[in-house]
């Protein structure tokens, strides 16, 4: 009754259609990105948590780094451009502090004692050679310059800004970066840490955006033409699909949900899985006999009926695998990536039973003629198409082969499941930012810049909570920065605890901490106001933080750092303070372990959700278990493949399991329809097969080579992650799509199971 409505009310519904999407479009463009790795994680976790008040109270995460390489930075130009900079840093709104080399604190023995003040006097900066060599010569030899703010061959410096938390970040990096490539600097100026890093992904998803968008939509209307040879059959699909897309990103705008460096695929799955369901459309619409050229007709209800039913379970079950992320996943990001994937393919469906219908009924009428766009009409008033002689006999060969091969299938698709299954033990798992960028960008050059000079850019913090101020804290402090100097990957650890130590040295007490808490105060009263201590310590000193760069942020050494460095923070002295690790290294960490518990969950509940679908609609459980055997063997295919290939596991990667059943099942939901209904025509299992492959087999071969190609097209993404699961699940596509045209109809054949309802069984009997 519905369709007939649809059909009847075509113009409404094209009219209600075009406003609905035009009103979703105002919010569409509006549509922001976020691509903080930390705050994918939900904001409840306790590791989120300390990891958030880290970076709002000393900097953390949002330490700024901008680094500058020359033959020698000790010279009057280099000096004065870093202190031009340092200022014109310090007027951008948002940024709380700057330290470089033009302003850092020092710390010298004076007349009276001690002097607190700037490593250089920024109103009279060092002119002569012998001036700017004494103060090489100076910063060398002091650990707290050598190594953290100047490199140890003095060919490069750091400047280190203190993001403020209230402001957008990603503007205030935008206005540094573009304030030091303006100025004339003799060196090369590098640009290092998260904050740096959040702006180049979120230029690379607006780029890719602009870039894979129209490439996935010409390689579509492509294997559209190529498919139904007219313009309606690639203008019909594209415009479906496209006014999916621009409704789902007005909804995320709408909410507020921004773009990640996962949902930014959306449009692109949409392309690529939303067309399918009008291409089945146009498919039905093309083979009815009613239908032999685009035009209205009241006969349309009829095919549209037929077509619904294949294209709604392929929908719902498509959705499920997405709705997996939403219960199956840790992370935010994944679980907004399911939900919006969903709601796009659900209007992609939607769209595809309503606005095609009604647009191919409102075509114009064309002349009965031969058109290669539609099948024709033989003269047994049988549909048949005008594909080229070649591609059918290869097509028949190949079914044959199927048919009477069925055992040869099972067997081999048994070995085929057994070598994949020793590769999946295999798989890493990668979670850490800079391994998303290529090697050739400038993010990695910059990255690799740090690690050679300065130890990596990348922080890791111990939160102390206590009496700041109180010797005993102090020098429980200095043992965990001399312990994390002692670690391998772990450079320049620095606390407070080292500027009361040199304050020490200074007046001739040795390097040490002062046994009493009247000392530490009369040394501290000489450091308030220095910026630098407002990147260790809070206004009342209840709280500090010790802060490192550690060299890798890849699974297994993060690890193994962070185990030690929690040992180690277990036999400290918990009567005098707390101690809690924090850090980039930390935040990857449970990143890692999320990523691991999504992919399990998520593939489980996706199986039961499909399985449950497939059992409802054929009324069998064993006739669900052999729809669901393809898509299981493409599991253990991608799977090892990951393994043996080396391919790990991450943030984009750990999608392709459910990614790949929501879609892949697909092709045998539309294979074991058609058949069944062959088969209700009282054809024995063999002819009804035979059907099958002449009809369904047809549209899935289409649509697995859409699908695989619009995949594909991630191949051209900047991000490592989205080119890793655009040919994983291309390959699932392929994987799906072949094992649906060979191992289900094995096994049906083998089974003794006709895959029909009760009632269909019962009238086979009479």
């Amino acid at each position: 009754m519905l369709f007939k409505y649809i059909i009847k009310y075509r113009k409404i519904v094209i009219a209600i259609t075009i406003v609905f999407v035009i009103c979703f479009g105002f919010f569409a463009k509006n549509i922001t990105i976020n691509s903080d790795t930390t705050s994918y994680l939900p904001k409840t976790d306790s590791v989120v948590r300390l990891f958030n008040h880290i970076s709002a109270e000393y900097g953390g995460s949002s330490l700024a780094i901008i680094a500058i390489e020359s033959e020698n930075i000790f010279t009057p130009e280099i000096i004065e451009q870093i202190n031009l900079l340092t200022q014109q840093f310090k007027l951008i709104e948002g940024v709380a502090d700057v330290i470089s080399l033009t302003n850092i604190i020092d710390i010298k023995k004076s007349p009276d004692g001690i002097d607190v003040g700037k490593l250089i006097d920024e109103y009279h900066l060092p002119q002569t050679d012998q001036d700017l060599e004494g103060l090489k010569n100076y910063v060398l030899s002091k650990n707290m310059y050598r190594g953290h703010i100047v490199s140890e061959d003095a060919r490069s410096t750091l400047m280190i800004v203190r993001l403020s938390e209230d402001f957008d970040q990603t503007q205030i990096v935008r206005q540094i970066k573009t304030i030091a490539d303006s100025l004339p600097v003799n060196g090369k100026i590098y640009f290092a840490g998260m904050p740096f890093q959040v702006l180049e992904i979120n230029d690379i998803i607006r780029a890719d955006l602009k870039l894979l968008i129209p490439i996935v939509g010409l390689l579509i209307a492509l294997l559209l033409l190529l498919s139904f040879r007219s313009l309606p059959g690639v203008a019909i699909p594209l415009l479906s699909v496209s006014f999916s897309i621009v409704v789902t990103l007005g909804m995320m705008s709408l909410l507020k949900v921004p773009l990640t460096i996962i949902s930014n695929i959306i449009p692109v799955i949409l392309f690529t899985v939303g067309s399918a369901y009008s291409i089945h459309v146009i498919n039905k619409y093309n083979e009815n006999k009613f239908a032999s050229r685009f035009s209205g007709s009241k006969d349309l209800g009829l095919w549209l009926r037929e077509i619904s039913l294949p294209v709604t379970l392929a929908a719902i079950t498509t959705v499920a695998g997405f709705i997996a992320f939403i219960f199956g996943s840790y992370l935010t990001m994944i679980k907004e990536f399911g939900v919006f994937s969903g709601v796009g393919i659900f209007l992609a469906a939607i769209l595809s039973l309503t606005f095609v219908p009604a647009l191919l009924s409102v075509l114009p009428k064309r002349n009965h003629k031969t058109d290669l766009s539609v099948p024709v009409l033989n003269q047994k008033n049988r549909p048949t198409t005008n594909r080229p002689a070649f591609v059918s006999s290869l097509f028949t060969r190949c079914e044959s082969v199927i048919l009477k091969n069925t055992k040869l299938i099972v067997v081999l698709t048994i070995i085929v499941a057994l070598i994949s299954i020793f590769g999946i033990p295999r798989i890493k798992r990668a979670s850490d930012l800079v391994g998303f960028f290529k090697s050739s960008s400038q993010i990695r050059i910059s990255e690799q810049f740090m690690k050679n000079n300065f130890g990596g850019s990348v922080p890791i913090q111990i939160l102390v909570s206590g009496d700041i101020q109180d010797p005993l804290v102090l020098k429980e402090m200095k043992k965990i920065t001399d312990f994390l100097q002692s670690q391998q990957d772990i450079y320049n650890p620095q606390s407070i605890a080292d500027l009361i130590e040199e304050m020490s040295y200074v007046i001739g007490e040795g390097k040490i901490i002062p046994d009493s808490k009247a000392k530490v105060a009369n040394l501290w009263f000489l450091l308030e106001g220095e910026e630098v201590v407002n990147q260790m310590v809070n206004h009342d000193k209840s709280e500090a933080v010790i802060q490192a760069m550690v060299v890798s942020t890849q699974a297994e050494p993060s690890r193994h750092m962070i185990e030690n460095i929690r040992a180690f923070l277990n036999r400290a002295d918990t009567t005098i303070a707390c101690f809690a690790l924090t850090g980039s290294p930390v935040i990857y960490d449970r990143l890692d372990k999320s990523l691991v518990k999504s992919q399990f969950q998520s593939l489980i509940i996706a199986i039961l959700l499909v399985f449950i679908c497939l059992t409802l609609m054929l009324g069998s459980f064993w006739g669900g278990l052999i729809g669901l055997a393809p898509i299981l063997l493409t599991l253990l295919i991608i799977f090892g493949f990951m393994g043996y290939a080396k391919i790990p596991l991450d943030v984009a990667t750990v999608l392709v399991g459910s990614v790949s059943i929501g879609i892949g099942i697909d092709y045998s939901i539309h294979f074991l329809n058609r058949y069944r209904k062959e088969l209700a025509d009282r054809k024995n299992r063999s002819q009804a097969l035979h059907q099958t492959f002449k009809t369904s087999g047809r549209a899935i071969l289409i649509n697995v080579l859409a699908v695989t190609g619009g995949f594909l097209v991630l191949l051209f993404a900047n991000l490592i992650p989205l080119q890793r699961f655009g040919m994983l699940v291309a390959i699932t596509m392929v994987g799906s799509g072949l094992s649906t045209l060979t191992l289900l109809p094995a096994l049906i054949l083998i089974s003794k199971h006709n895959l029909t309802k009760t009632k269909e069984r019962n009238n086979e009997k009479q």
